[in-house]
């Protein structure tokens, strides 16, 4: 019987196979994928309707350190830092720190420090809270980049997931593109066994269902979903996406969404380290 380890990783490899062979079919440019879609994860720190930052906020309390792995944009670091004595974010994409950078500047936050690098390579000291949100369904090697993040939380390591990778929502749009059905990368139903493999019996809490991700037009859906794809401009590829868009983009009074996508249910899972 394959363990949860080894399926978690045979998924994730099968899903960048997949996406590697239709960039090299693309001869697609490789550099910084966040580019194009940055700035779409930036957010007020001072918002006051999250549940879930405010669930993440009331467990950590404000003389602590945070470490905040693959923290993008700041969605997560930004408002803590408002709370907390000062807030670590490892991050890889150059597009993502200067959207956090910006933010933080413009807020006027000032206790956010970053290491560009991704959390195999990165050298950081330990923080009392180790949080990692929306980063593990492309990790393959997920067993020894939980095992990096429990080592560096002195109090709790918190990661966010949700129940399907939220790239999973673009999905319907591989076949017509592509000719094949996409393979979705895992999510927080195949986390849970992999943690237990490991040893480790966190807390899980459940938030109410997420809005849907709406388009405001056929052309910010065809715009963002030629990166999501790795489709190139004036292509045959490019054609069927545009004919894509139209049939599975359904109006809603919020916008456009995609056909048949069901809201995502997200979960915040926490753990005490062993010393």
């Amino acid at each position: 019987m394959t363990s949860a380890i080894e399926s978690w990783k045979q998924r994730v490899e099968s899903h960048h196979a997949q996406s590697e062979k239709v960039q090299a079919d693309a001869h697609w440019s490789s550099g910084d994928f966040w580019r194009p879609f940055a700035q779409y994860f930036r957010q007020d720190p001072r918002r006051a309707d999250d549940p879930v930052m405010d669930k993440i906020a009331s467990k950590i309390g404000a003389d602590s350190t945070v470490l905040d792995v693959g923290g993008g944009a700041g969605r997560i670091a930004l408002p803590l830092a408002l709370k907390v004595t000062h807030v670590t974010v490892a991050e890889p994409s150059q597009s993502m720190i200067e959207q956090l950078q910006e933010e933080a500047k413009q807020s006027e936050i000032t206790n956010v420090s970053v290491v560009q690098s991704l959390w195999e390579d990165a050298k950081v000291e330990p923080a009392d809270v180790v949080i990692c949100a929306h980063v593990l369904y492309g990790v393959a090697d997920a067993e020894p980049f939980i095992r990096k993040l429990a080592e560096h939380a002195k109090e709790q390591v918190m990661i966010l997931c949700f129940m399907r990778a939220p790239i999973s929502r673009m999905s319907p749009f591989w076949l017509p593109v592509h000719g094949e059905e996409r393979i979705d990368m895992p999510g927080l139903s195949e986390l849970m066994p992999l943690l237990w493999e490991m040893d480790i019996y966190p807390d899980v809490e459940m938030f109410e269902p997420s809005p849907l991700q709406t388009f405001e037009s056929q052309q910010e859906a065809h715009d963002q979903l030629l990166g999501r794809l790795y489709v190139k401009p004036d292509t045959e590829e490019e054609e069927r996406l545009k004919k894509a868009v139209e049939d599975l983009l359904v109006e809603t009074p919020d916008g456009l969404v995609v056909r048949d996508i069901g809201r995502g249910r997200q979960g915040l899972i926490s753990w005490t380290p062993e010393s």
